[in-house]
């Protein structure tokens, strides 16, 4: 338990030490009366606990609460000062203070059990927080092994099905499941259960395609660290799955050494995917009037997530490109 006090007032920070220490006697206190204090306090460890007033000679105590905030963003934090008013006040609780106390000798007993509803109420929430995401954890995991049942029982069913165009429309539903499954394992990966790091679902899939072909496709690829909320991840992902399964399906008919590249760029306001292929184009139609359930499907998430798709043949193959706002 670490306790720091600003205060450019040694008696009253003297008297503030007093009276929270009764309801926190084993904890390691400590003081800054001037900036080069704060930072040596913060530097040896971040607080778990700040008193600070809010008129100090050098900094003010919402700035005092942002440096705190930065080093342990989980610390509670008390504004205990005798310049403000109820303006100040609103405005401290607003920017995220546990608590406001004004100053004076009859109030230390106040603050003393202002810093102790304030640190338990803390602990509470971050049990709840724990709480929550071990209950999402779980949820995740259990959903990742539903998919991987529903994926087996479709390929049960596959090896059943005498006609190869119902079999491959099986087992092309089964390898969007799979997709689905491969990004799930994502969600459950992430620290952030909003956010899925794209960059490393986008290598897992492109290995997966690469190692059907037995090496006889060469990979060139350049993934920027893209991390996306989670109802964008999901379309997106199964957009680029679609795109790339199309290219080793189509574009790659032959014996013969072939070349994919594949970019993720990552901008400030969207993120851009581009497949490039020296194989023999994409097969049919491309056009908006192009029936195929794969490219239907495309359109049709892209579109979800106002996506921008092109098609594009080239001297040497194909170029798709999918770019999607944040």
């Amino acid at each position: 338990m670490r306790i720091l006090f600003v205060d450019d007032d040694p008696d009253t920070r003297a008297l503030a030490i007093r009276a929270v220490a009764q309801e926190f006697p084993n904890a390691d206190i400590r003081e800054a009366s001037a900036l080069a204090n704060l930072e040596q306090a913060i530097g040896d460890m971040a607080p778990d606990i700040l008193v600070t007033d809010f008129d100090l000679r050098w900094s003010d105590g919402i700035a005092v609460f942002d440096r705190v905030k930065a080093a342990n963003p989980l610390c509670c934090t008390v504004m205990f000062t005798g310049t403000g008013n109820e303006e100040l006040a609103v405005r401290a609780i607003k920017h995220g203070f546990d608590d406001y106390v004004v100053k004076g000798t009859k109030q230390l007993r106040r603050l003393a059990m202002a810093v102790r509803t304030a640190y338990n109420r803390n602990l509470e929430l971050r049990a709840l927080g724990e709480n929550r995401d071990l209950v999402l954890k779980e949820l995740y995991h259990r959903l990742h092994n539903n998919l991987q049942i529903v994926i087996s029982l479709i390929r049960m069913t596959e090896k059943a099905i005498e006609n190869p165009s119902d079999r491959m429309l099986l087992a092309d539903l089964g390898r969007r499941i799979q997709t689905l499954s491969a990004l799930q394992e994502e969600f459950y990966r992430s620290e952030d259960f909003r956010r899925v790091d794209f960059a490393a679902f986008l290598e897992r899939l492109l290995g997966n395609l690469i190692g059907l072909t037995g090496g006889r496709v060469q990979l060139a690829s350049r993934l920027d660290a893209v991390e996306l909320p989670v109802d964008l991840a999901v379309p997106f992902g199964l957009i680029a799955s679609e795109i790339l399964t199309d290219a080793m399906r189509h574009a790659f008919p032959d014996d013969r050494d072939q070349h994919l590249s594949v970019t993720l760029e990552a901008r400030s306001d969207r993120v851009i995917l581009t497949i490039t292929d020296d194989g023999a184009g994409y097969a049919g139609d491309q056009s908006e009037e192009a029936s195929g359930i794969g490219l239907r499907l495309i359109r049709r998430l892209a579109e979800q997530v106002e996506g921008e798709l092109s098609f594009e043949k080239t001297e040497t193959g194909a170029l798709c490109r999918i770019s999607v706002p944040l």
